[in-house]
């Protein structure tokens, strides 16, 4: 039996029954029938994989209680950690919330927004505090959640074809085989968008260039789904975009493993120290028992207690100490943790983003022309470029100054942000030089397209410390068709823009097109 039979078994048998077709439910009957006809599945068998994992005691009440589902065991996790903490019992109890915090890792990976930004939000909850409240907490927002959870999502994917599955390389290859059936105008395009969307990694910061290449191509032309290769690439292309996933959740565990594995150290150094504590303890309540008052006088009762006090007394200060050292390290790390997380963030996005105009720095520029350029010799997808240059800039700065000449940058940035369409690609490629991507645009379109922003940037009234500053923009215009490679095609429109330059500046060249 087959992967599909079982999905068309699970509809079938729960349509039968009348029971509703959400997620859970879907899930349970899937893996009940899959387990009846001998057939294996991985997600059947995660429940299962986290309770193997604990001890034999927990292994017995989760038969008992018929565990089946990540709720049921999370919430039996979190009721026996409230158990646990109320009897002492410190070691297992910090067993128990590293394993509720590797489940809610775990969560967190799902393609559920809702459901990541809640086990993102119990986990940093756990992290600052984990205590009886915290856990409360946590199991009321968890139920809460599962309350109002519905799967709308599957609908909106009715609009454009019967949803039979709820795996995305299930629901792709459906997607294209519909694609061949239906009406290309209709079916293509939207169909195109979802495909991206599923391209795209839900975990990693960034797609290779294979991926990208591939979503820029199905932006632009959604007609090329129809052919062979490009179907074979988008299997290929799904299970490549999995592996990046994967790999930057590996990398993501891996530090954090290491920050747990040394905060957990010195957690369960303080425990062997709380034992310690607690048998001196004992041996001082033995003391107490052995008292007899009929065998001792009360000055020798009364010294014994004073003893017994300050041992007391120093025990209990001796592990409150251990107890706020260790608090302070913990507090150091995550603070380190965080700051790091933030310079990484902030370093990723200042490299394909020039700061002053907010358009796509030069290196961005030169990525995205060579995965345009790539699409035009796999696919002939055409498209123009456009090298604009202030005019007379060098004197706008020696007249005003460059603050002046940086207001003139930033507001150029926002005129052309506010003139190219969503498709086109805008950037600073130097100083106060621009680039333009067009895709599928002919030299007449890009021609167009060039005379908006010179006519846009003539008209803006550019103003510092109060008086307006005149300024204009010169063109070169390009289209790839006309040209053996994009070097020379880049050479070419350079030579244009400068001879708008001689010809008197404020225009675009190639004039006659």
């Amino acid at each position: 039996m087959t992967i599909n039979e079982i999905v068309k078994e699970t509809i079938t048998t729960l349509t039968k029954k009348r029971v509703a077709m959400t997620p859970e439910n879907y899930a349970n009957t899937f893996c009940a029938i899959a387990k009846e006809k001998g057939f294996m599945v991985e997600d059947c068998k995660s429940v299962s994989r986290f309770i193997e994992k604990l001890n034999p005691a927990m292994q017995s009440d989760l038969t008992k209680y018929n565990v089946k589902t990540p709720d049921e065991l999370l919430t039996y996790l979190v009721s026996t950690l409230n158990r646990l903490a109320g009897q002492g019992e410190g070691k297992q109890s910090l067993i128990l919330i590293a394993l509720v915090k590797r489940l809610l890792q775990s969560i967190s990976l799902l393609h559920n927004k809702e459901a990541k930004e809640l086990a993102s939000a119990s986990l940093e909850r756990i992290e600052y505090l984990a205590d009886h409240n915290t856990f409360t907490l946590i199991k009321d927002k968890w139920f809460d959640f599962i309350g109002q959870y519905d799967d709308e999502h599957m609908k909106k994917l009715k609009a454009y074809y019967p949803v039979k599955s709820d795996d995305f390389s299930e629901i792709i290859d459906e997607m294209i085989a519909l694609a061949k059936e239906g009406d290309e105008a209709y079916i293509l395009e939207p169909l195109a968008s979802l495909i991206v969307a599923s391209l795209t990694p839900s975990i990693a910061s960034s797609m290779d260039d294979a991926l990208a290449t591939l979503s820029y191509d199905l932006r632009n032309a959604p007609t090329i789904l129809n052919t062979k290769e490009v179907q074979d690439e988008i299997r290929l292309l799904v299970k490549r975009r999995i592996t990046l996933d994967k790999e930057e959740v590996k990398s993501r565990i891996a530090s954090l493993d290491n920050l747990l594995g040394d905060v957990s150290s010195k957690i369960l150094t303080l425990i062997d120290k709380s034992h310690l504590s607690r048998d001196k303890i004992k041996g001082i309540k033995d003391e107490l028992i052995a008292l007899d008052y009929t065998k001792h006088s009360f000055e020798m009762m009364k010294e014994k207690l004073v003893t017994i006090a300050n041992s007391l007394e120093i025990e209990t200060e001796s592990l409150a100490s251990v107890m706020r050292d260790d608090d302070k390290n913990v507090k150091n790390l995550q603070n380190k943790v965080k700051k790091l997380e933030l310079a990484l963030a902030k370093a990723k996005k200042e490299t394909r983003k020039d700061f002053l105009t907010n358009l796509i720095s030069k290196r961005g520029l030169d990525e995205d022309l060579n995965r345009v350029d790539k699409s035009y010799e796999r696919y002939g997808i055409d498209y123009s470029i456009c090298f604009f240059d202030l005019d007379k800039f060098k004197m706008l700065n020696d007249t005003f100054g460059h603050e002046a000449g940086d207001l003139v940058l930033k507001h150029t940035g926002q005129i052309m942000n506010k003139v190219k369409r969503d498709v086109d690609i805008f950037g600073r490629y130097g100083g106060e030089e621009f680039l333009a991507i067009l895709p599928n645009t002919p030299l007449s379109g890009a021609l167009i397209f060039a005379e908006k922003v010179r006519e846009e940037i003539e008209a803006y009234a550019f103003l510092y410390k109060g008086e307006r500053i005149d300024v204009t923009v010169s063109s070169g215009v390009t289209n790839r068709k006309d040209f053996d490679n994009q070097k020379v095609m880049i050479e070419g429109a350079d030579k244009l823009l400068y001879k708008a330059k001689e010809a008197g500046r404020n225009r675009v060249y190639p004039e006659n097109a």
